[in-house]
């Protein structure tokens, strides 16, 4: 299993690096992995074409939230080859792969609803009930994109109403491990919770190239730069 978030794929250079080869770059890690799933935190770019999204559905299954960098219109029409499973998932539906329990909750939170460029915000009440319906459904992996309030991890965070929810609707669901990009600072940082939640933020843009390798088999979480092995988790009971 293979985790990304912030692939932010464009047509433009942003900050001296051509976003433009984020699309190819995706393809040829999963070329060289062979994940069974490829789950995404959001932020795949406006870039992406439902043509290109197929060509990456022949080798993997794909589920994913959205961030707020992202075309909703090309997730929305796309469904998985086999499973005939959506590929834009449910929020606060728990979705059972390869046995591991896998939800999430897409978008930031604003304190109103609408969005920017298509991409609908989600106030702090619809974020807390979604985290209340997960609270007994046993979660093993949640994906989200909002970036909780953890100062000791992220120096350039702010206290703000979407880190604090954040941080409160992990609380609520407490799953084995959450994972999220969204802030990018740094290719990816760690961190556990004092009710035993394994917390891993990845940058999986063209500037730091981060992804995450899950083996349910032998619970060990993979941390990936750009094809280098930069760190080894074990993952008790994910299965």
């Amino acid at each position: 299993m293979m985790v990304i978030s912030d692939l932010h794929y464009e047509k433009v250079f942003h900050r001296g690096v051509d976003e433009s080869k984020a699309w190819n770059w995706l393809l040829s890690i999963v070329n060289y992995h062979e994940p069974d799933v490829l789950l995404s935190c959001g932020d795949w770019g406006t870039a992406i074409t439902a043509k290109e999204f197929k060509e990456l559905l022949s080798k993997t299954l794909v589920l994913t939230i959205y961030g707020n960098h992202d075309n909703l219109d090309v997730l929305r029409s796309l469904r998985n080859v086999n499973a005939a499973l959506p590929v834009l998932m449910e929020d606060g539906l728990v979705y059972n792969v390869g046995g591991v329990r896998v939800a999430g909750i897409s978008g930031v939170v604003a304190k109103k609803r609408k969005g920017k460029k298509r991409v609908p915000r989600k106030t702090p009440e619809e974020f807390i009930d979604l985290a209340k319906k997960l609270k007994d459904e046993r979660v093993d992996v949640l994906l989200i994109h909002e970036t909780p309030y953890l100062p000791s991890v992220f120096s350039s965070i702010r206290k703000s109403l979407g880190s604090q929810v954040a941080l409160e609707a992990i609380g609520i669901i407490k799953p084995k491990i959450v994972f999220n990009g969204h802030i990018h600072e740094g290719a990816y940082r760690t961190y556990v919770f004092p009710y035993n939640t394994l917390y891993v933020y990845i940058d999986s843009s063209q500037h730091h190239k981060a992804y995450l390798i899950l083996h349910v088999d032998n619970g060990l979480l993979e941390i990936w730069v750009n094809y280098e092995k930069k760190l080894n988790i074990p993952i008790q009971n994910i299965e």
